[in-house]
């Protein structure tokens, strides 16, 4: 049975999980990027530390690691206002 999968198709598993991968990082980078712009509108409780775009592209480089640590910061409820 597995002899029977040309050793070409064994490539796609790994293509598949790098561009879902590429996919989050992507669809939590402008999710946090919108967001932090949003909360500039607000100034009391605006962007912290750094501007939105900054945020973005952290989180395009970090992914979710990076996208939870700005939710800690700006909406969990360990944030004091």
């Amino acid at each position: 049975m597995l002899n029977s999968i040309p050793i070409e198709w064994y490539a796609f598993g790994p293509l598949i999980l790098f561009a879902s991968n590429g996919l989050i990082h992507l669809l939590f980078g402008v999710a946090v990027y919108f967001d932090a712009r949003s909360q500039d509108k607000y100034p009391p409780t605006g962007s912290i530390f750094v501007k939105p775009i900054i945020w973005g592209i952290a989180t395009l480089v970090g992914g979710v690691f990076v996208a939870a640590v700005y939710w800690l910061m700006h909406h969990s409820t360990l944030r004091k206002v």
